[in-house]
């Protein structure tokens, strides 16, 4: 794992500042390449080949080189393809099979690339290359004969990639956005679409960023630099494509591909610990890595001390499978961290957990495999999908008919946690208004993920200062309709739209600042080429025929997880939210927000916040003052990084 920058001139200084910045990233080391008015740097966290995997990476002629910041799972296989094709290494490194990939392959690397090293897998296929690579990766190619840059992302985005073009032609990207803010020519300002989206979503969806012109490289996507010439490509695309095979048939070919993907993802010249929430994904990891490894592995967990913290699911299957365990309990010192967490996030977002835990992590390994990514592939979120059908039904019946539903219906409502404030805050809509205004699948899914209805025109006006209500804003609605613009059942698209979206823009970016942040490498097994590609074949009405969710993985599971485990209901993690307000967060939103600058310059009301402060504190309000930390996560990064 890594950090890169680069850019279209020659300027050693303002790489080694891009650099520095973000040497988190990367605190084993630096290198760079100046070369024909192009100029790459690289951070380097040392996981695989410790002795001989410094960057840049070269080809055996010194014309092409890359800098890379992620891992090739399949490196080694792509390697013995690639010597037996004539070409040499130097090194035991994974990145250097890209340039030799590429060299044989062209672009059309990525379709093979997830299966050989970079700098050989360019030099044989070219672009083409990336196709070959099962990891997560961005990297930055230079091949100096063709004078051509060349970046790509992983298919499924779990290593960051950030780009800006400058009106005069420069072109400059990082993993991080503060490293290309260190141009002092980079003009700064806050795009108002993004404020709207993590307002209403709490990510951004997409290639937008909170910054005006600066862009996220989309997963599976790479781009060509050529004579100053701009080249974007799609080189994969998720797809929702069920077979037709038995139940019996998906259950053992998953565990086949998972245990696959747990051995390649253990393969690592440094100790690899394990994330455990306590729940079947990462008890899952836990368990196969068990089977695999000399010695137990260390796992990590860590909670606030509540009834519903998952500390005592956790330690049930450490103890289970003997693992060296770790717990932590977080007190009130998350207020003075908020900061902090912004800082390396580089967006407004609030990420308590995978910031702690990565720090307890980071005191004993480099790197830690996690459950990231099995919700949305084998159908977690039951409570979604049942709340989602509920009200599709509801939409079908008459009005009287409806009543005899209200009841259930209600309730799901109330337990939906984007939704708990709808029933608080003075102005809402109550239930049946609600789904009046339903009108599409977008609607549908939208209620699903969205905070409130800030959607509609009325309620703009009450949260929304004047700056914000003149802007031309790209409503979400319009940017979620081509993920249901086709004749796919809606829960086959709400769960596609789930892992293109939500998944990769929201968790797997606060997976990778977070962790990233205390110099540990994250890795996400059921992120693996191979089980992303599988698991989009199995017919939604599987993977949801159990009541909690998850179905199939369960059974291909139940043989080595412990019962609790396999019982256990889909659980969001609790941070406590109402007693931080007590002790701190009240005083410190009043103080920050009120007389803060993005109600100072018209983007958000004053009233709309008083409002939350006002009332009476209850606990039942608890995901209601969701919404002032929220905002409160936006004041500080704004005075962060605009108003500093």
């Amino acid at each position: 794992m890594s950090g890169i920058i680069g850019f279209n001139f020659e300027d050693r200084t303002l790489a080694q500042r891009m650099c520095d910045i973000m040497a988190h990233r990367g605190p084993d080391g630096e290198g760079y390449y100046i070369n024909k008015n192009i100029t790459l740097g690289h951070r380097r966290l040392s996981i695989i080949d410790l002795n001989t995997g410094e960057q840049p990476i070269y080809n055996e002629d010194g014309t092409v080189v890359v800098v890379y910041g992620g891992e090739i799972y399949n490196y080694r296989d792509l390697r013995l393809m690639l010597e037996g094709r004539g070409h040499k290494f130097k090194t035991e490194s994974d990145t250097e099979v890209i340039v030799h990939a590429y060299e044989e392959y062209g672009y059309t690397l990525f379709v093979f690339l997830f299966r050989v090293s970079i700098v050989h897998a360019y030099e044989e296929y070219g672009y083409d290359c990336v196709s070959l690579f099962n990891g997560m990766f961005a990297f930055a190619l230079h091949d100096a004969d063709r004078e051509v840059l060349f970046l790509a992302r992983d298919k499924c985005g779990i290593k960051p990639l950030h780009y800006t073009i400058l009106d005069d032609g420069t072109f400059l990207f990082a993993s991080e956005i503060k490293s290309i803010l260190q141009y002092k020519r980079v003009p700064i300002a806050m795009d108002p679409d993004s404020l709207h989206c993590i307002i209403n979503l709490r990510y951004i969806p997409g290639e937008k960023t909170m910054f005006k012109g600066i862009k996220r490289l989309l997963p599976g996507h790479y781009i060509v630099l050529h004579k100053n010439r701009i080249n974007i490509q799609q080189y994969w695309e998720p797809s929702f494509n069920p077979g037709n095979g038995s139940e019996e048939f998906y259950i053992k070919k998953i565990r086949t591909i998972l245990e696959e993907s747990v051995r390649r993802h253990l393969l690592s010249d440094v100790p690899v610990g394990i994330m455990l929430s306590g729940g079947i994904d990462s008890s899952s990891v836990v368990a196969l890595a068990c089977q695999m490894m000399d010695e137990p592995p260390k796992t990590f967990c860590m909670g606030f001390g509540h009834a519903n913290d998952e500390i005592c699911d956790a330690r049930l299957v450490a103890e289970h499978f003997g693992t060296d365990h770790h717990e932590l309990v977080i007190d009130d010192r998350l207020l003075r961290d908020y900061p902090k967490m912004i800082w390396y996030a580089d967006e407004p977002k609030r990420n308590l957990y995978p910031f702690y835990v990565s720090e307890m992590v980071g005191q004993h390994v480099k790197t830690a495999l996690g459950g990231l990514g099995a919700d949305e592939l084998f159908g977690g979120y039951i409570f979604k999908y049942d709340f989602a059908r509920g009200i599709e039904n509801i939409r079908k019946k008459t009005f009287f008919e409806t009543k005899r539903n209200i009841e259930s219906i209600a309730e799901q409502l109330i337990r939906f946690q984007t939704n708990y404030g709808n029933i608080v805050e003075d102005g809402h809509l109550d239930y049946l208004e609600m789904i009046r205004h339903i009108n599409s699948d977008v609607d549908l899914y939208l209620i699903t993920q969205t905070q409130d209805k800030v959607f509609q025109g009325d309620y703009l006006e009450k949260i929304y200062g004047e700056r914000m209500l003149v802007e031309d804003l790209t409503t979400i609605k319009e940017f979620y309709q081509p993920f249901f613009a086709n004749n796919k059942s809606f829960l086959d698209n709400l769960m596609l739209a789930d892992f293109r979206e939500k998944m990769i823009d929201d968790f797997l970016l606060v997976d990778d600042r977070m962790s990233m942040a205390h110099s540990v490498e994250s890795w996400v097994p059921f992120l693996d080429t191979n089980l992303v590609d599988f698991a989009f074949t199995i017919p939604t009405s599987m993977k949801i025929k159990d009541p909690a969710g998850k179905y199939i993985l369960k059974m291909a599971m139940k043989d080595i997880l412990p019962k609790e485990v396999l019982k256990k209901k889909k659980q969001g993690f609790a941070s406590g939210t109402y007693d931080v307000y007590l002790k701190e967060g009240r005083e410190m939103a009043d103080n920050i927000l009120c007389e803060g600058n993005l109600i100072r310059e018209g983007y958000i009301q004053k009233g709309y916040i008083e409002k939350i402060l006002r009332a009476i504190p209850n606990p039942r309000l608890d995901l209601h003052y969701g919404v002032l930390w929220n905002l409160l996560t936006c004041e500080i990064w704004y005075n962060m990084y605009i108003n500093k």
